[in-house]
């Protein structure tokens, strides 16, 4: 029952937007299509078109509950496990995405409140979890519709999944910089998900200029936590964060070096465990992130922006346990996201 109501509220939002839009080109702005390309993944590479047929002839078999077309069909399989097409959407795995965004508010006269809609339909290929009906559809939608009031202000932001066939609706309500967010959903026992708060207050002090707190839980990971950030006066250039997590609470000191630089070791207090971080932000708008693991891994992500527009990001991994070439190998992932 709740289910329903989620997605009728969906439908409606969207039935709204598109409802509206058209008749006024000005008044909106449209984005995409959005590509992504991954051009190397390593997780990706190791699962040949071989594996992919012996699964799908597998399945077949198995379906059919003969064993004389089971012996047939393993036959084609592994005759066909020896040609890989000529085109592996699985070594690229493409996604596109396409948004649209209102410029000014929509309803001045009917929902004066209403500032701003936005609506967004993605589409991720997945070799592994798909069927040929469901190829073709998109892999997602969302809708996003912002409203404001005096000093408060509120976010509806409905989503559906066509896969899996899950709805959900994000609500947050904010007044200056605290806020209060809750996350509904349908494939759960609990029609609420998730429920975070957050509360943002000044200090007159110059040691600790402002402290953030933000309890929260996540029902359906039965995860509690809280957050406790203080930020130094002055330059505003350091803050330590206390999170203090069911799991594995952290303690993690950020701190500007300049403009560019920022350091930020973490220290977890269930087992003593140190990590480093260091952010670097480059000319044109580009970033390096570094996260050092002294027994595990070091972890690179370096997004470059392109001036044709999207962006080249480049992943690598750089295992530091193990006594093997092959455990020693780095990790890369290449993406490259085009904007049209």
């Amino acid at each position: 029952m709740a289910g329903s109501r989620l997605r009728s509220i969906f439908f409606i939002c969207c039935g709204i937007l598109l409802n509206f839009l058209g008749s006024d080109g000005a008044r909106y702005s449209i984005s995409g299509p959005v590509v992504t390309l991954t051009l190397k993944e390593p997780a990706v590479e190791q699962k040949t078109a071989s594996t992919l047929a012996s699964r799908f002839v597998s399945s077949n078999a198995a379906a059919a509950g003969d064993g004389s077309d089971t012996a047939s069909s393993s036959g084609r399989g592994t005759g066909y496990d020896t040609a890989k097409p000529w085109l592996d959407l699985s070594s690229i795995r493409p996604s596109v995405e396409w948004s649209i965004q209102s410029q000014e508010p929509p309803l001045p006269n009917w929902v004066p409140t209403l500032n701003g809609v936005k609506a967004a339909v993605g589409y991720d290929y997945h070799p592994y979890a798909q069927s040929p009906p469901t190829l073709l559809l998109p892999s997602w939608i969302e809708g996003t519709a912002k409203f404001s009031r005096n000093a408060f202000e509120a976010i509806l932001q409905p989503s559906h999944d066509f896969r899996t066939k899950r709805t959900s609706v994000v609500a947050q309500v904010s007044r200056g910089t605290s806020n209060l967010l809750a996350r509904f959903g349908t494939r759960q026992k609990h029609l609420l998900e998730a429920a975070t708060a957050s509360l943002h207050m000044h200090l007159p002090y110059t040691s600790v200029s402002a402290v953030r707190v933000t309890p929260s839980v996540d029902i359906v990971a039965r995860n509690l936590s809280c957050r406790v950030e203080a930020v130094s006066g002055g330059a505003a250039r350091t803050k330590a964060v206390l999170n203090l997590e069911y799991n594995n609470p952290t303690l993690t000191v950020l701190h500007s070096l300049d403009a560019r630089h920022t350091i930020a070791p973490e220290i977890s207090l269930y087992n003593a465990k140190i990590t480093y971080a260091w952010n670097v932000a480059l000319a044109g708008g580009g970033s390096v992130q570094t996260k050092v693991d002294p027994i595990s891994d070091i972890r690179i992500s370096w997004n470059d922006p392109s001036a044709a527009g999207g962006s080249w990001t480049t992943d690598v991994r750089l295992p530091l346990e193990g006594t093997t070439m092959q455990a020693l190998a780095a990790d890369i992932r290449v993406r490259r996201q085009f904007r049209f």
